[in-house]
């Protein structure tokens, strides 16, 4: 063979070889799981509260967070993150939400996100289509909300332990509000829309929000929503907690009637090895039920005795078994000449 022949063929195989090898590299990668699209903290006017596990973090502008953070601001400090896919979020002040983020497949779309608010105010949007973006929805006082329609929209919500109120900024498309976790019957708002609820009565819905609310609302919440993610100088995982938490960081979490409470107990179990977390606990068992099997469990179950078979009567006398006394009670020869 000639030698650039040779060469050829060394070079062909050699290609083959990298074009396999890229190839199971592209499967591997896409049996990573991935999450979904980054969610960062674009703009603070303070530090952030984060929950992550059983910890606290403090951080500011540019952190990434995951998926079942808990985020919380300050009194009087306003925050906003944003995701991938066009999705603003905007808190306000003292406001507590839980974000849920499942991880997706690389190339695969990405996965749905819902933000359970607990308290405050919230005001979310998005400059593309419902319809284009990944599924979104939030929770707050037992209500979902979800954006539908062909067109950008934003929603202003507020809560508190004993009021709801939604409002439907803008955009041509329906705001779906459910009842939870029924999900009947259902409300549809259009911009401009206002619905209400107290404590759990019904849905009340207007044309317009309500002077109160409108009173109330944060300042920058009367403007649209920009994003600021670009502007960032970085992009970067929270830094070391600050600490573990205790009952007063997540108490508002463990009694709410948020569908993530079910999760709670595994999550902040480890907990309990605090002699002062486990006392908090065991001091609210009245409205943390769940927690009771854990703090006190119920006795074990007795041991079962062995199994014993049931005593057998003795059996009965049988008869003698000699010829004779098979026929005993019939006469014979000898006893008709007594009889004589």
């Amino acid at each position: 063979m000639m030698p650039s022949a040779r060469r050829f063929l060394i070079m062909l195989a050699s290609a083959f070889l990298r074009a396999r090898a890229g190839g199971a590299l592209a499967l591997f990668a896409s049996a990573v799981p991935l999450a979904h699209a980054d969610i960062v903290v674009s703009f603070a006017e303070s530090p952030v509260s984060v929950i992550r596990g059983a910890s606290l973090y403090r951080p500011g502008e540019g952190a990434r967070l995951r998926d079942d953070d808990i985020i919380e601001t300050d009194a009087g400090k306003s925050a906003q993150l944003e995701d991938g896919a066009g999705t603003l979020i905007a808190l306000g002040p003292q406001t507590q939400i839980l974000l849920k983020t499942p991880s997706a497949p690389q190339n695969a779309a990405a996965g749905p996100l819902r933000i359970t608010m607990l308290s405050g105010w919230l005001k979310v949007g998005c400059k593309v289509s419902a319809g284009a973006q990944p599924p979104l929805s939030i929770e707050l006082h037992g209500l979902d909300i979800k954006p539908s329609g062909n067109g950008p929209w934003s929603v202003v919500a507020m809560t508190t332990g004993e009021r709801a109120a939604i409002f439907a900024e803008s955009g041509d498309d329906a705001i779906v509000v459910v009842r939870a976790p029924a999900q009947v019957p259902r409300q549809i708002l259009h911009a401009g829309q206002y619905l209400e609820r107290h404590a759990d009565g019904p849905l009340r819905a207007q044309a317009r929000p309500s002077a109160e609310f409108i009173g109330t609302m944060p300042p920058g919440f009367r403007d649209p929503l920009v994003g600021v993610a670009g502007r960032l100088a970085s992009r970067h995982e929270v830094a070391a907690p600050l600490r573990a938490v205790d009952y007063a960081d997540v108490s508002d979490w463990l009694t709410s009637s948020v569908s993530e409470r079910a999760t709670f107990v595994k999550r902040f179990v480890p907990r309990l090895k605090t002699a002062a977390f486990r006392a908090q606990i065991d001091a609210h068992l009245e409205v943390l039920p769940e927690w009771r099997p854990i703090l006190h469990p119920p006795p074990p179950r007795p041991a079962s005795e062995p199994h014993k078979r049931p005593a057998q009567a003795p059996p009965l006398a049988r008869p003698e078994s000699g010829a004779g006394s098979l026929y005993r009670d019939k006469p014979t020869p000898d006893d008709a000449d007594d009889a004589h």
